[in-house]
C-alpha cells in the first residue's frame, strides 16, 4: 500500500475510534478532519485548546485527542516524532482518551527511523551516530532485544577497531610494561577470581559508592559494568580504573584489557590498555564519538 493511502486508511480509522458525541465547538475542526485537511484542523484546535477551562472533561478529551491525531497525521518535517508523542502523551493522561494507539504507531515510527539511522551508521563506520540511535532504540518500548544484542556487539567491535591499532612492534615492547606493572602490584598477582573480583569493587569505590554495579573476568579480560547514574563517578575515578587495568595486567602477566559498558544499554564507556610506552594503562574514552586518550597511573 503507497504511503498516502496508508496513512489515509489509518487516519480514517483513528478519526473513528476517536469521535464520539463531539461538542459543537468541534465541528469545523471535525469537517476539515473528515476533509484530509489537518493543518486546517489542527489550527481549529489550538484555538479551542485557549479556552479549556471552559470544556467539560469529555470536551477537553476530545480536542486533545484530535491534537494528537493531527500532529501525527502532519508529521515530519513539521513535526518530529518527538513532539508527536508529547502531545499525544499529553492527551492519553485524559480519562476515556484513544490516543494510546497512536502513541503505538508512533513508536513504530521512531524505532524504524532509529534502526535505519543504527544500520546507516554502522556501514559507514559512525560511532558515535550508530551508538546515539541504539541507544534512543532502546528506551523505546517494543524494541527487539536480539536486534540490540547484534547492534551491541557490532558497536564494539567497531569501538575496538577504531580506538586500538595493534602491530607487532607494539607487542614487543609491551614486555617491559608488563614487567612494570608486576613489580607495583605483587599483591594481586596469587589472587583467585574471587579475590580479585573483590579486590576490583573495593578499589573502585568511592565515598562508599561501587562504580561497577558487575564485575566479570574471563582470561585477560575484565568487564565493568557501570550504571548510568553512577556514569559521572566512574569519570572522576579514571586513575582507579587505570589501576584496575595494571593490576589485571600484573596478575595475569599478560597484555590485559579493562572494558567499561553502562549497564543499561551494553554499549561501550571506556576501554582501557596497557601503553608500552608510559607503562601504564590508559584510558580510552569512547561514549558519543570523539574519543579523547587520559594517560592515567595507578600512583
Amino acid at each position: 500500500m503507497p504511503r498516502i493511502a496508508g496513512q489515509a486508511a489509518v487516519a480514517i480509522a483513528l478519526a473513528a475510534g476517536l469521535s464520539g458525541c463531539a461538542p459543537s465547538a468541534l465541528t469545523a475542526a471535525r469537517r476539515q478532519i473528515a476533509a484530509g485537511n489537518y493543518p486546517a484542523a489542527r489550527q481549529e484546535l489550538v484555538a479551542l485548546s485557549a479556552h479549556g477551562n471552559d470544556f467539560s472533561a469529555s470536551e477537553r478529551r476530545e480536542v486533545k485527542d484530535d491534537l494528537c491525531l493531527c500532529d501525527f497525521m502532519i508529521g515530519r518535517p513539521t513535526f518530529m516524532l518527538a513532539e508527536e508523542r508529547g502531545v499525544c502523551t499529553d492527551a492519553a493522561k485524559e480519562p476515556g482518551s484513544q490516543s494510546s494507539s497512536i502513541i503505538a504507531r508512533i513508536d513504530e515510527a521512531a524505532r524504524h527511523k532509529d534502526a535505519d539511522e543504527v544500520e546507516a551508521a554502522l556501514s559507514d563506520q559512525d560511532l558515535a551516530d550508530a551508538e546515539r540511535a541504539a541507544t534512543d532504540y532502546q528506551s523505546l518500548p517494543g524494541g527487539d532485544p536480539a536486534t540490540v544484542a547484534r547492534w551491541s556487539k557490532q558497536i564494539w567491535t567497531l569501538a575496538d577497531a577504531q580506538v586500538f591499532a595493534d602491530s607487532s612492534a607494539r607487542k614487543r615492547s609491551l614486555a617491559a610494561a608488563i614487567s612494570e606493572v608486576r613489580t607495583n602490584h605483587r599483591d594481586v598477582e596469587g589472587m583467585d577470581k574471587s579475590q580479585f573480583t573483590r579486590w576490583v569493587v573495593k578499589t573502585a569505590t568511592v565515598s562508599g559508592t561501587a562504580v561497577a554495579a558487575n564485575v566479570e573476568i574471563r582470561d585477560s579480560t575484565l568487564k565493568l559494568s557501570v550504571d548510568d547514574a553512577n556514569l559521572q563517578l566512574a569519570a572522576l575515578s579514571l586513575d582507579k580504573l587505570a589501576a584496575i587495568n595494571d593490576a589485571m595486567a600484573a596478575r595475569c602477566g599478560c597484555d590485559a584489557r579493562t572494558n567499561v559498558a553502562v549497564t543499561e544499554t551494553g554499549f561501550p564507556a571506556y576501554f582501557i590498555r596497557l601503553d608500552p610506552e608510559t607503562r601504564m594503562s590508559e584510558v580510552m574514552i569512547l561514549p558519543r564519538g570523539d574519543r579523547a586518550i587520559v594517560s592515567a597511573t595507578s600512583n
